[in-house]
C-alpha cells in the first residue's frame, strides 16, 4: 500500500479553496480594505479527512469476510463531493467502509438521516429519511447538488 503522502494528495487542505472570513456570504469576498482576509477551512474538514485516513489504513479482509481494501479514488470522489455540497458550519459526517472498497458518509441528527454511498462499481447514491415520519427520498447523486445541500443544511 502506498503511503498517505504518495497516494492521497486529495486529503490535504491545500486541495480546497477556503471560504474567506468575511461574515457576508459563503463566496469569496473582495474588499478594498487594507487588512488581509484570513482563510477559514470548514469545521467538518479535518475530522472527515482523519476518518478517511483511518479507513485507508485498513487491510484487505478487514471484516473477516473478504472485504476489499478502501479504494483511494473513491475516497477522493467522496471528499470532492463533500467539498461541493457542504457549508463551513455543516456537521461532519460519519465515514463508514463498504465491503467492496467503497465508502459511505452519513449523518443521523435531530431525527433526520442522510446517507451517501460511493460503491466501487456503481454511481454514488443517497438516501434521506426522517424518523417518525414518512418522509423519504433516495436516488443517484447527480450534478446540481441542490437537493443534497438542502438535506445537509437541515442537519445543522
Amino acid at each position: 500500500m502506498a503511503t498517505y503522502e504518495q497516494a492521497l494528495p486529495a486529503l490535504t487542505t491545500s486541495w480546497f479553496r477556503p471560504k474567506w472570513a468575511s461574515g457576508a456570504s459563503n463566496a469569496v469576498a473582495f474588499s478594498a480594505a487594507s487588512y488581509a482576509l484570513k482563510p477559514v477551512f470548514p469545521a467538518w474538514l479535518q475530522p472527515t479527512i482523519q476518518s478517511f485516513r483511518d479507513l485507508l489504513q485498513m487491510p484487505p479482509n478487514w471484516d473477516g469476510y473478504a472485504a476489499s481494501q478502501m479504494d483511494e479514488q473513491i475516497v477522493r470522489q467522496a471528499l470532492l463531493l463533500l467539498a461541493e455540497v457542504m457549508e463551513n458550519d455543516a456537521p461532519p459526517p460519519s465515514v463508514v467502509p463498504l465491503s467492496d472498497g467503497g465508502v459511505q458518509v452519513e449523518w443521523h441528527r435531530h431525527g433526520r438521516n442522510l446517507e451517501i454511498e460511493f460503491p466501487a462499481d456503481e454511481p454514488p447514491a443517497f438516501c434521506y429519511y426522517e424518523d417518525n415520519s414518512e418522509i423519504e427520498c433516495e436516488g443517484q447523486v447527480s450534478r446540481g447538488y441542490d437537493q443534497l445541500r438542502g438535506y445537509i443544511a437541515s442537519l445543522k
